[in-house]
């Protein structure tokens, strides 16, 4: 059998919870955890120890075990928490996020384990008494009052146990009832990983599958749970260690578990609330070896009595509101309410992204061809014809829309990691500083978001490092003791800005520009453009930090930072103000599958400029030219321009063509591309360049038009970074 889908959802799943538990954590710095906090983080670990164990993960849970009895204690108000438990179990969660990944490739290295075993003795002092067993717990509530479920009256736990003991057959082993709610694959919990680990408590001697609820294939759910479960299980432990393994899927389940002690009227019992036939249930526990065949002849006699004392009482009663309701009702009654409410909710699935990606290639090409079969449709004179074009047309674009968003997510989940970042990088550095993050609901493509991690690692480490002064050096100055970064992150104009702003020391230009001399890069005097100044930052082995640390000052970062950026499609500028602090600015596409274009053309050669970035078309004339070629009036303002043909190799149409000029931005800069034609908009599918034109500067990607020729995809950044430089190099002439 391929575990491999089933292991990936494993790790997936994990490290969804280890990100839930790293967030409280961090939380309890500053507030004392409430019980919903407690009860999160023991179930994050404790479904990890039950899949691991499930899979055979020994050392996941070895270490899962010890850190799941302090956290069991602390939600039980048994220990109380206290500030020294948040660092440990940090230290915690950090280990198992590296046994989850690394036990699924193979055995764990004695060095690690060691590691894992330094942790748990750093628990030790918090345990405080030994952890009583469930076997003790059961033995302190024998006098308990507890509630007999059948007859609907109280009895105590010592009578209770009286009165089975005077039966003769009692059943082998435990009986586990288990019929998880036809919702519970939204919950995001799974039944088989909750039988799986009974093995880590005994010998699971037989399971039989309950499958008479599966409806037709018409009405088939395959977001509903139809199975259920009788399971025979051999084992030494507690009743309740063995209901503890269903700790968190008992609510959304029924479940009953009869202990090895229990006898014929148990199973009488259990069979009236169960929703199969007697019959039927007697069959399959006989089967799974609960019942013998001596035993099962006194079952029935039992089973009869029982049913002919309900039935009296049922015509006893006749105004009960249960009287007029047929067995089948009766049980089709026992649904919870809340379960019956939540088949009405939306349900979440979770798909391999890989299909997504290739439904999103599928339908940019059909894209490509329904923009192909437009062009052909307006040449013929068919008015049907047009109609069901643009209806097929609009619908494409629906489907285009629906396709993207299903690989949109939020950035706030990568934001969120940070705080442990900036947390630690703070202790280290000895500095007090204070993480803020604004436009978490901000969505944005999973591939780019997946690539951005890198990116922002160097940029918020740099804020910690270079911008954030220490809190003496602060204090100096006036300011408050705690230094704040903010990661913010909106939309703007068919883009993603993404801030990395830090209220420290600001970047000194001076310093930096007198780096890029030493260097060799620049030469001359401070110039007035920040621009030109702070792309020296990006430049690889340029450095303003005046020692080495851990953290920063090797000249590593930056450069590696603008090749992600750059790879994305993606432009990255930066602002200063001396002692007030800096801002790094990110601008992305929304995705990296499918482009909105301008298309235009020069000579025989068609190009796309991304459509997010045009303001406006103008015919270019000679009017409008100003200073030997380089700046084009508009409305009072003078805009750098620059001529496609004489960045691309491009085969003229002809001396006189008519030319035009297309004003796009970049950020808050405006420059003019000079063409020849305007072909107009153009929805299209970016294709990646080939290994040997994938740093060609000015080129972001092509695309193949609907007759078969290829356009290349403008990068606009980069252009306008050649513009700025032939206007700087005319200004310091």
């Amino acid at each position: 059998m391929d575990l491999t889908e089933v292991i990936d959802a494993y790790l997936v799943e994990s490290d969804e919870f280890l990100r839930d538990m790293e967030a409280i954590l961090l939380r309890t710095e500053t507030s004392t955890p409430s019980d919903e906090d407690l009860n999160a983080i023991f179930r994050a670990v404790h479904t990890i120890k039950g899949t691991a164990g499930m899979f055979g993960f020994e050392s996941t849970v070895k270490f899962t075990h010890v850190v799941e009895n302090l956290l069991d204690r602390l939600r039980s108000h048994e220990i109380k928490f206290q500030a020294e438990l948040t660092e440990i179990l940090l230290k915690a969660k950090d280990h198992l996020s590296y046994l989850v990944a690394e036990e699924t490739k193979g055995k764990i290295p004695e060095s690690k384990i060691m590691q894992g075993n330094s942790i748990l003795d750093l628990m030790k002092p918090f345990q405080g008494s030994e952890i009583v067993t469930a076997e003790e717990k059961q033995n302190q509530n024998e006098n308990e009052i507890v509630l007999d479920k059948k007859s609907n009256h109280l009895v105590s736990a010592e009578n209770q146990t009286q009165t089975i003991q005077n039966h003769k057959d009692s059943i082998p082993g435990y009986l586990i009832s288990f019929r998880p709610n036809r919702n519970v694959f939204s919950q995001g919990l799974d039944p088989i990983s909750f039988i799986g680990y009974l093995k880590k408590i005994g010998k699971i001697q037989s399971v039989k599958i309950i499958s008479e609820t599966i409806p037709n294939t018409m009405d088939f759910d395959p977001e509903s749970c139809y199975l259920g479960f009788e399971i025979h299980l051999d084992s030494d432990a507690g009743l309740d260690a063995v209901r503890k393994v269903f700790n968190f899927i008992e609510a959304d389940s029924f479940l009953h578990i009869l202990p090895p002690d229990a006898n014929i009227e148990d199973l009488a019992d259990l069979s009236f609330q169960l929703p199969e036939e007697e019959i039927l249930l007697g069959n399959i526990w006989r089967e799974i070896q609960i019942l013998t065949d001596a035993s099962l002849i006194d079952y029935f006699e039992e089973l009869k009595k029982r049913k002919t004392g309900i039935s009296t009482n049922s015509e006893e009663n006749p105004s009960s509101p249960l009287s007029n309701l047929s067995s089948d009702e009766l049980r089709e009654d026992k649904t919870p309410t809340n379960q019956k409410q939540d088949q009405n909710k939306s349900a979440t699935i979770k798909v391999d992204s890989k299909r997504i990606d290739k439904l999103i290639n599928r339908v940019g090409e059909l894209v490509v061809s329904c923009a192909n079969m437009n062009q052909l449709i307006g040449s013929i004179e068919d008015s049907n014809l047009q109609e069901s074009s643009m209806l097929a047309m609009r619908l494409l674009n629906e489907v285009r829309e629906i396709s993207l968003k299903l690989r949109m997510v939020p950035i706030g989940d990568t934001f969120q990691k940070y705080t442990r970042t900036v947390r630690d990088l703070g202790k280290e550095l000895g500095k007090d500083i204070k993480l803020i993050t604004e436009g978490n609901e901000t969505e944005l493509d999973r591939n780019i978001v997946d690539k951005l991690g890198d990116p922002l690692t160097h940029l918020v480490r740099n804020a910690c490092d270079h911008g954030l002064e220490t809190s003496a050096e602060r204090e100096k100055k006036g300011k408050p003791k705690q230094g704040i970064i903010k990661l913010n992150a909106f939309h703007e104009a068919g883009s993603v800005v993404i801030e990395i702003t830090d209220d420290g020391n600001g970047i000194q230009k001076e310093k930096v520009w007198q780096k890029g001399i030493d260097k060799g890069l620049v030469s001359g005097p401070l110039p007035d453009s920040e621009d030109e100044i702070f792309k020296l930052l990006f430049h690889p082995g340029l450095s303003t930090a005046s020692q080495i640390t851990n953290v920063s000052g090797r000249g590593v970062g930056l450069d590696v930072v603008l090749q992600n950026i750059e790879s994305l499609r993606g432009s990255i500028t930066v602002k200063s103000t001396p002692n007030q602090g800096s801002r790094f600015i990110i601008r992305l596409p929304l995705t990296l599958a499918i482009i909105d274009g301008f298309l235009v053309e020069v000579g025989k050669n068609q190009f796309i400029i991304p459509m997010d970035m045009v303001l406006e078309c103008l015919h270019f004339t000679d009017d409008n030219k100003v200073d030997s070629n380089q700046f084009f009036a508009l409305r009072g303002n003078l805009i750098p321009f620059l001529r496609l043909k004489d960045y691309y190799p491009c085969e003229s149409s002809g001396e006189n063509s008519r030319e035009n000029i297309v004003i796009v931005r970049n950020g808050e800069k405006k420059a003019g591309i000079v063409v020849e034609r305007l072909l107009g908009e153009y929805q299209t599918v970016i294709k990646p360049m080939g290994s040997v034109f994938r740093h060609v500067k000015g080129v972001s990607g092509s695309s193949i038009l609907g007759d078969g020729n290829v356009a290349l995809i403008i990068d606009i950044p980069s252009l306008f970074e050649r513009t700025i430089a032939v206007e700087n190099e005319r200004l310091y002439k």
